[in-house]
């Protein structure tokens, strides 16, 4: 019967990262929790969490080489987050 349990997590529907990407964010959520005040919370996120997230995408080649598709790739994901 063991055999029929499943080892497994399947990923959420509709979730925005995936598992790879929620590994990397994952690694500073306590951190983050700890933090007393947004502008402490605004630090974490600024100087560690995006700059992880960013240099993850980058190395998994997802980000566009050219700036200004960057830019407008961020601009639509924040409209659609």
């Amino acid at each position: 019967m063991s055999h029929l349990i499943l080892t497994t997590r399947r990923p959420r529907r509709g979730t925005l990262y995936s598992q790879e990407e929620i590994t990397v964010l994952s690694k500073y959520k306590a951190e983050y929790k700890d933090q007393t005040t947004w502008a402490l919370r605004a630090h974490v996120l600024q100087n560690k969490i995006l700059v992880d997230i960013f240099n993850f995408w980058d190395v998994q080649g997802t980000l566009p080489a050219d700036e200004e598709a960057c830019i407008e790739w961020v601009k639509i994901n924040e409209i659609n987050g």
